[in-house]
């Protein structure tokens, strides 16, 4: 599996895959791409104490990683403002559905992530990360944003930063029926959610549900681990 060709436009960014076996990206692959694959596999596949609920801290992640549906892109350099981070965004908008796999279901599981290594602030991501987040979800998409110290709740402990990670992401993924939660606060947001995951509801009825469900946001910005 590889991503051959498919390479941003904008920004240059090129995906490889994360947990590929072939000895000559593993030979090229970027200092913290280890570092990326012990979080993956040693944190997020596994159940935390203080997650709230049982199971693993992402519930997808072992099978993506079994898979080897997991894409990954650094962006290196300190003075990477707002518009570079936005021409990355572009191009994972792009690029995402090409790459593999590309059908149902296991191209559900799949994820690419633009890491920033360099990076020490996270302003930056945090802002193009709540502009761009609509035309992701309007594709069926999350936009998520990861960083070390991220203090965006989780779903059922709100006192668990379920978006802290050991390097700066912007993750793309397909959206999953337990992002309500990340989607409730704007309602344009929640009439996406209810066409992707309840086709069978009538639209005069899933956008009434959807005006009536709108909450006052709490602190939620950004979509978590799935689960």
């Amino acid at each position: 599996m590889n991503a051959e060709g498919i390479i941003g436009k904008r920004s240059g960014v090129q995906p490889t895959n994360l947990f590929s076996t072939d000895p000559a990206i593993r030979a090229a692959e970027h200092p913290h791409a280890a570092e990326l694959r012990r979080w993956a596999s040693g944190y997020l596949s596994r159940p935390h104490r203080d997650l709230g609920r049982p199971g693993p801290v992402c519930p997808y992640i072992g099978r993506a990683i079994g898979g080897r549906y997991l894409w990954v892109c650094f962006v290196e350099g300190r003075r990477i403002d707002a518009e570079r981070i936005t021409a990355v965004v572009d191009d994972l908008n792009d690029l995402f559905p090409a790459l593999p796999p590309r059908h149902e279901p296991d191209n559900e599981l799949k994820a690419v992530l633009a890491v920033f290594p360099d990076l020490t602030e996270y302003v930056d991501i945090d802002a193009v990360q709540q502009v761009q987040k609509t035309r992701f979800v309007d594709k069926g998409l999350m936009l998520g944003q990861f960083y070390p110290g991220c203090t965006v709740a989780g779903l059922h402990n709100p006192n668990f930063p379920a978006l802290d990670a050991p390097l700066p992401i912007l993750a793309v993924r397909y959206m999953a029926p337990t992002d309500f939660p990340f989607l409730n606060t704007r309602q344009e947001w929640i009439d996406t959610y209810f066409k992707v995951f309840a086709p069978a509801i009538p639209g005069f009825i899933s956008n009434s549900m959807a005006a009536k469900l709108v909450e006052t946001p709490a602190g939620r910005s950004g979509s978590a681990p799935r689960g």
